[in-house]
């Protein structure tokens, strides 16, 4: 009883819900065809209503990040993809960063639409396309982002390095608007920040809001890998000695064998690096054990 019930443990370590990587998938590949709609859309109205060049769209922040979101997608979506193939969504730290990035910046757009742009012109809120760049795209990155099992905690250095797209854009966009002006071929003030607000102001606010969604994101998202884990550990007893912490890692080698292919088999490092923090077992010791229940397993399975 106790070995099925280490097994059941082991599987549901290794293999860890497919059915978040097929929601993800989901996500990331309407984003992809939403975003490019969306786009192509921006600049045919630019071109055909505006009567203005089409790349003129890409000054408004909605364009600038639904196409990272759009990019953001596509590095996601080979993951997503592994991650339903092998049933283990494991992203690395780059590509989390980008998404988390993406998430950020795209979060901001829908905000800024929610509370200002919808009261003052709902059209442009959520008219033709733009209900797709301000609403649709915006919660389709942030479910993807929020299914992703890449057990990494964000950082406050992280969390600056979310905000570096909004960031980048406001600073260029006042330098753009104030400090050129469209009368020397700068942009026009397309967000009217300068009736409003001076650049003095708007700028340590801007910064300041974009750092708090940031944060939130980054907040809500560790929050859930804590929970996740949380909940993840509850199968393991608290008193595993040093062996039965290897026997469970040499399990887990074992499991990964049966469920992966021959030349692509997945290491699940998160989890081994955290049981070996939950019972002060050396990492390397647990890399070992696995390995070795990798191999025996591969070769129990040859021999038959």
């Amino acid at each position: 009883m106790n070995d099925m019930k280490n097994t059941s443990i082991r599987e549901h370590l290794t293999v860890l819900l497919r059915r978040r990587s097929v929601i993800a998938l989901c996500c990331v590949i309407l984003t992809m065809i939403l975003a490019f709609y969306s786009i192509v859309e921006g600049v045919n109205i630019t071109n055909n209503v505006a009567h203005e060049n089409g790349f003129m769209s890409f000054i408004y922040f909605t364009m600038i990040s639904n196409v990272f979101a759009a990019l953001s997608a596509a590095f996601v979506f080979p993951f997503a993809v592994e991650g339903i193939r092998q049933k283990r969504f494991i992203l690395p730290k780059w590509a989390a960063l980008i998404h988390f990035t993406a998430t950020t910046s795209i979060a901001v757009t829908m905000i800024v639409v929610l509370a200002f742009i919808s009261w003052t012109s709902p059209h442009d809120a959520f008219g033709g396309h733009n209900f797709v760049t301000h609403i649709v795209c915006p919660l389709l990155i942030i479910v993807s982002f929020f299914q992703i099992e890449s057990g990494h905690l964000f950082t406050w250095k992280d969390r600056l390095f979310g905000i570096v797209l909004c960031s980048t854009y406001m600073i260029v966009y006042y330098i753009e608007v104030a400090l050129i002006g469209e009368a020397n071929g700068g942009w026009p003030d397309i967000y009217r920040l300068q009736e409003y607000v001076s650049p003095a102001f708007a700028i340590p606010a801007s910064l300041l809001f974009f750092f708090g969604v940031s944060t939130a994101v980054a907040f809500l998202s560790n929050r859930l890998t804590k929970k996740r884990n949380k909940k993840m550990f509850l199968l393991w007893k608290d008193d595993l000695d040093p062996v039965e912490v290897r026997i469970e890692a040499y399990g887990m080698g074992r499991m990964a064998a049966q469920y992966g292919e021959e030349n692509n088999l997945q290491i699940p490092y998160d989890i081994l690096i955290s049981l070996a923090k939950r019972y002060d077992t050396d990492p390397e010791d647990l890399m070992r054990a696995f390995a070795k229940g990798l191999i025996i397993e591969r070769s129990d399975r040859a021999n038959k």
